[in-house]
């Protein structure tokens, strides 16, 4: 992982190998980061998710292969104790041209990932009751 200040963006650049949310976290921990990112490249053996609010948990897709990523976007927050929270979607493209998307559980990026964060102030997460999820307060 790579990455630079520019102005109030940081260009991050993932290389082959590097796992998306880890290195996420850690380029919030370095810098303290929160804000917004956007993205896109190729990533492999991933997982995404989909909220089942009525079960209040996820259920995860295992995908295997490579694949384009159209569109990387989300948030880095921290909940009350600090602790650093990457909030992600993701939608990939296909070998056969067909899209998937979901909430980024994990991924393997396997060419690059050019993401664009954009620093805000300050964004909190707490637990909310009804959906069992931390969200932005």
């Amino acid at each position: 992982m790579k990455y630079y200040p520019s102005g109030d963006v940081y260009i991050v650049i993932l290389e082959p190998g590097d796992e998306v949310m880890e290195s996420l976290k850690k380029f919030a921990e370095e810098t303290d980061f929160y804000g917004f990112f956007i993205g896109i490249g190729a990533v492999k053996d991933l997982k995404i998710g989909y909220f089942d609010l009525r079960k209040k948990e996820y259920i995860i897709k295992e995908m295997e292969g490579e694949f384009e990523v159209t569109s990387l976007i989300g948030n880095i927050s921290r909940d009350e104790n600090g602790e650093i929270i990457v909030h992600a979607h993701i939608t990939l493209g296909g070998r056969d041209y067909t899209l998937i998307g979901g909430h980024l559980i994990s991924a393997v990026v396997s060419v690059t990932l050019e993401i664009f964060c954009i620093i805000t102030r300050r964004i909190t997460r707490r637990f909310d009751e009804k959906t069992g999820l931390k969200l932005i307060s």
